[in-house]
Parts: structure tokens; C-alpha cells; sequence
């Protein structure tokens, strides 16, 4: 079954229930936007591991070719909004 953002959002969400979490695809391609106070502290990579960690399965399966993520705190969407 292939995958579509409302997808990957229901899945994600209950890992993060507090995050804002925004996905777009192009067929199996997935940019992926999570922002959550969890990441307060955390690298980069460290954020984007936690994200890969629950998603492993569906990238194995071929659900999701190809994902863009990122990861944000509260504060940094902020200021990237404020832009």
C-alpha cells in the first residue's frame, strides 16, 4: 500500500502528540516538517534519528523512497516564520 503525507502525519503524530507535524509528497518522495519542544537541546542529527528510528519500516518496505526532514523546536519554527 503506498503511503500519501496524511499518512505519514497520522503515523508520526502519536509519537509526537504535542508536535506540529506538516508532510508533502510526490509520489513516494516525502518532505517532512516536525516541530516539537522534544528537540529542545538535541542535534540536528540526533532529531532527525529519532524521526528515522520510527519510519525504518516503512523506508524498508518501499512505502517512502526518499525523505526531507525537518526537525524543529517551538522557538526555531518561530523565528523561520518570522524570517
Amino acid at each position: 500500500m503506498s503511503m500519501n503525507a496524511d499518512d505519514l502525519i497520522e503515523f508520526l503524530q502519536p509519537h509526537f502528540p504535542e508536535a506540529l507535524i506538516q508532510a508533502a509528497n510526490q509520489g513516494n518522495k516525502f518532505d517532512l516538517r516536525v516541530v516539537d519542544a522534544s528537540f529542545e537541546g538535541k542535534r540536528i542529527v540526533q532529531r532527525q534519528q529519532a524521526i528515522y528510528a520510527l519510519v525504518n519500516e516503512k523506508i524498508a518496505a518501499g512505502d517512502i523512497h526518499a525523505l526531507n526532514i525537518q526537525a524543529l523546536t517551538p522557538s526555531e519554527w518561530e523565528a523561520q516564520q518570522a524570517g
